[in-house]
């Protein structure tokens, strides 16, 4: 079943008010999917919603395991969901010292960590084309600056003898098949940029770099990346919903009459949320 979900985005001076009234018919998760990358871009702040965070990244976790067990091939825009995690690891770095006075921020940069392990693993079996996973790894070597960076904190962090340092490892060995894609195709496209007398590649040709060399690139099978905990409420959590549940259900009998409706009726409502 396909909805059209309106979503609030709000006001970002990078980037332009989308009022976009045609909105298309997708599946639920895709509006779901959205709600987490609009979470992600618009909550980095000093005083950091940790639980806020590792809730967000629990449902798309959540969500690519049931993609992964079922083979759904979903027709998303998984680039923006890659840019959020990106840019989510580069704010945890560059508030490292004033996030860890407050948070063990490893733990949800290695949940950041092993969703892009989802992808790489297993992204062949629900993302939905071919190009879709090359794009994967374009995204990761265009962006390898950044997952250096995050390498170089977390080593750093993981050969002290702080409180950081078993939560710092992790992340360390978690890197290993993103560093093993950047340092096999890294040196690969320099080499065609040079054989080729060209100062800087179009993301085209990067891509046939990568598709040429796939063959030659060795990754390391990491286990239980498609197991999580199921969700359990906390207690103050419980009460939210409680009273979200309340809200709406007042809400529809209010604006519902549904002795007026036929069934059919009722799903053309539903069909479009706002």
């Amino acid at each position: 079943m396909n909805f059209r979900v309106n979503l609030h985005k709000m006001p970002m001076r990078h980037r332009k008010k989308a009022a976009d009234k045609n909105l298309p018919c997708r599946p639920l998760v895709c509006a779901v999917l959205d709600l987490m990358v609009e979470f992600i871009v618009t909550h980095m702040m000093k005083e950091f919603p940790m639980d806020l965070y590792v809730r967000c990244i629990q449902v798309v976790h959540k969500l690519l395991c049931y993609q992964k067990k079922c083979r759904v091939r979903l027709h998303y825009t998984w680039r923006e969901l890659w840019s959020a995690l990106i840019n989510l690891l580069k704010f945890l770095m560059s508030n490292e010292t004033v996030l860890l006075a407050k948070h063990n921020i490893f733990t949800l940069a290695l949940m950041i960590v092993n969703l892009f392990n989802m992808f790489i693993t297993y992204g062949d079996t629900f993302l939905p084309t071919p190009s879709s996973y090359d794009e994967l790894y374009y995204e990761i070597i265009r962006m390898h600056q950044s997952f250096d960076n995050l390498y170089s904190m977390v080593l750093r962090l993981s050969t002290n003898a702080g409180q950081w340092k078993e939560a710092a490892s992790k992340v360390t060995h978690a890197l290993v098949n993103i560093r093993a894609i950047i340092n096999h195709f890294n040196p690969k496209i320099e080499s065609y940029a040079a054989v080729n007398h060209i100062s800087q590649l179009s993301e085209e040709q990067v891509l046939e770099v990568v598709r040429a060399n796939y063959d030659t690139l060795t990754l390391k099978l990491q286990d239980g990346l498609d197991q999580y905990e199921r969700y359990s409420e906390q207690h103050k959590e419980a009460a939210f919903f409680k009273e979200l549940v309340r809200s709406i259900s007042t809400n529809v009998r209010r604006n519902l009459a549904f002795h007026t409706l036929s069934q059919e009726v009722l799903l053309k409502e539903f069909s479009t949320i706002s």
